[in-house]
């Protein structure tokens, strides 16, 4: 859960072209495909406070060019769907928050799946623990309540290795306790509900709702290998494209890779691809 187990040497992005051989099917007939976007780290670079994130107008501009063309288009986070919206400005999307466990269709409100709704509760209890400890701050530790799920940030701590070992040490034992599942991403650790549920799962569900066979997900973190391999599972069907693409960065996890068909390098690599997908002259 620390930076020790993430990637030190980063792996090469794909060509430009072999890019464009990939998106191509998903281009030639782009109503009958969806298109599945990570948020922070693929759309909006990683802040040290996430409030501070933002989408830059270009990405922006591609979105809704995207949006008008596709099937469908998805920002999966592990924000509230709220506040994803929030930040990306576009109504005319979908919204998968909560690393999956929200659901926000175009128009609609936000829906927590059902099976993580006895756990907010206990969720609740454990900010409210977590929030009396004052060394939180000290250790620079900030934490996000995010209803049905809550985030430890230590990016800004001065040793994040630290400051892992601090939650791990002073909070992992009241977590069991109360029956809740942990997992970890880049400088961050998360709680949430102990239920079958993540982007992946998130992600399978829509494409069974749109009834669709035709799809890409980009993103950047440990929780978007589900979605990858989510993807990867569903490319083994007939008559499917699926292409699941990964972000390279200094701190991309080794999964990232093993499971995405493509790599692109940062930020600057997925505008490239989304202006593939867009059609655009390069």
């Amino acid at each position: 859960m620390t930076d020790k187990s993430l990637h030190k040497k980063r792996p090469a992005p794909n060509s430009l072209d072999e890019i464009q051989e990939a998106l191509a099917p998903l281009l030639a007939d782009p109503g009958a495909s969806a298109v599945f976007l990570d948020l922070d780290g693929t759309l909006a670079p990683i802040m040290p406070r996430p409030n501070d994130v933002a989408v830059t107008p270009e990405i922006s501009r591609m979105i809704r060019k995207l949006a008008h063309a596709y099937l469908a288009v998805t920002v999966v986070s592990g924000r509230p769907a709220t506040g994803a919206k929030r930040i990306v400005g576009n109504a005319e999307l979908a919204y998968i928050g909560n690393h999956g466990f929200e659901t926000m269709l175009p128009g609609h409100a936000v829906v927590v799946c059902e099976e993580a709704q006895e756990y907010i509760p206990k969720i609740r209890e454990l900010v409210e623990y977590c929030r009396k400890d004052e060394e939180l701050a000290e250790m620079g530790i900030w934490l996000e309540d995010k209803t049905a799920t809550m985030s430890f940030h230590f990016r800004r701590s001065s040793d994040p290795d630290q400051s892992a070992a601090f939650i791990r040490d002073k909070f992992f034992p009241r977590i069991k306790e109360l029956g809740l599942a942990v997992s970890a991403g880049r400088k961050v650790i998360e709680v949430r509900p102990p239920v079958p549920v993540n982007k992946g799962v998130a992600v399978g569900q829509l494409l069974d709702r749109l009834d669709c066979r035709q799809a890409i997900y980009i993103g950047d973190d440990t929780t978007d290998v589900d979605a990858l391999k989510e993807l990867r599972k569903r490319k083994r069907r007939k008559n499917t494209v699926m292409v699941g693409v990964g972000v390279i960065s200094s701190e991309m996890p080794s999964d990232l890779a093993k499971n995405s068909d493509l790599l692109v390098d940062r930020i600057s690599g997925v505008e490239v691809a989304l202006q593939i997908l867009a059609g655009e002259d390069l």
